[in-house]
């Protein structure tokens, strides 16, 4: 097959014919879309130009055959009036196709040497009245010729690109409008004091508790959470003893607090995963009293006080798993001010890096909030 092609007269015919409506197939489509009611595409097949009337009778049944045989089309004969010249190097006016979303024109010439002959198709979208592609198939047997075709007929429609339209998966990525979830992981924390330029204690502590999400759009949501935390704190110097030498002191001291942190975050979906950066800020409460030990077996209680605000910043995946989606993120977060222990007895400022897990579920799905 080759990409050679000839343009024969009869544009005048295009003209003409869009004024003038005829019916043109033995069965119309059956609605607007092209397609029939097994959603194959109709084709509209015009008779060939040429001199060669056996040679197009056989190309027109083989063609018919052809486009059936690709299962992806309904081949229909397009009625043209006796005497009628359709150019095969334009479209048919839409009248000639009848409703049908293709149409294919083409002739039977002879070629150069005597005793040779070529086969040119094309094929046309109707939804644009533009081409799709043309080739031809010389040939000096009709019979070699007529097991050629089917080849060129699915190369012919092998150009067609449909848009597929996919439909969602019943596993479709989750898009709540508002989730609630819980989370529970470790917290390791490092203390400095004001006269400290790097942290003169650090503790690993347990951290947990809920949050609540509401999405702003695909990509935005904020985030409420409310966090059991707790700090523990051993202080290790020298202090002066009862006679004034210096002696080596052992302090502990342990409390609990809730953190309210106020979220931003931004959802990507990377694969099956959605990773959310986030940023805000959050409000520390403390909780009782601190508990305070020394190596010597003597317990006290103590007040203490937080400086209230705080800035928080991390990463969070998440994936479905279930009626939900798990949840692992890492966090970090500093304190804006100092924490005092027994009215300024000691003061530290806290810095910590969470690492947690958790489960979250999503409520009216798809619903929006604007």
């Amino acid at each position: 097959m080759t990409g050679k092609s000839r343009f024969l007269p009869g544009a005048w015919l295009v003209v003409v014919l869009s004024v003038v409506s005829v019916p043109v197939s033995a069965q119309a489509p059956a609605n607007n879309s092209g397609l029939d009611s097994g959603g194959k595409a109709f084709v509209a097949v015009l008779p060939l130009a040429g001199e060669e009337t056996e040679m197009i009778r056989r190309f027109h049944d083989g063609i018919m055959e052809s486009v059936i045989d690709l299962q992806k089309y309904n081949p229909r004969v397009a009625a043209v009036p006796p005497g009628s010249r359709i150019p095969t190097d334009m479209p048919p006016v839409p009248s000639l196709a009848g409703g049908a979303r293709y149409a294919l024109t083409g002739g039977v010439y002879p070629g150069e040497p005597a005793g040779e002959y070529y086969l040119q198709l094309w094929l046309w979208d109707m939804a644009g009245s533009t081409m799709i592609y043309t080739d031809d198939l010389v040939y000096d047997d009709i019979n070699d010729a007529m097991e050629s075709l089917p080849g060129l007929v699915e190369w012919l429609f092998s150009h067609i690109h449909e848009l597929t339209v996919q439909t969602p998966a019943d596993n479709a990525w989750p898009d709540p409008l508002f989730v609630l979830g819980a989370r529970a992981g470790l917290s390791r924390r490092w203390y400095v004091k004001p006269d400290e330029r790097s942290p003169g204690a650090s503790a690993l502590n347990l951290e947990g508790g809920v949050s609540g999400t509401l999405r702003l759009n695909s990509l935005f949501s904020v985030q409420l959470e409310l966090l059991l935390t707790g700090d523990t704190l051993v202080y290790r110097g020298l202090e002066s003893g009862p006679s004034g030498d210096p002696v080596l002191k052992n302090k502990k001291y342990t409390n609990v607090s809730l953190e309210i942190p106020v979220l931003g975050k931004m959802n990507f979906r990377v694969g099956g995963i959605r990773l959310s950066p986030l940023a805000g800020f959050y409000a520390s409460v403390p909780l009782g009293k601190t508990e305070y030990r020394d190596k010597d077996g003597q317990k006290d209680t103590l007040s203490w006080s937080v400086f209230p605000l705080g800035f928080t910043a991390g990463l969070e995946g998440a994936m479905p798993y279930g009626p939900g989606m798990v949840i692992a993120g890492l966090r970090y977060n500093t304190d804006l001010g100092a924490m005092s222990i027994n009215g300024g007895e000691r003061k530290y400022r806290r810095n910590a890096v969470s690492l947690y897990l958790g489960y979250e579920f999503g409520f009216f799905e798809g619903k929006r909030l604007f």
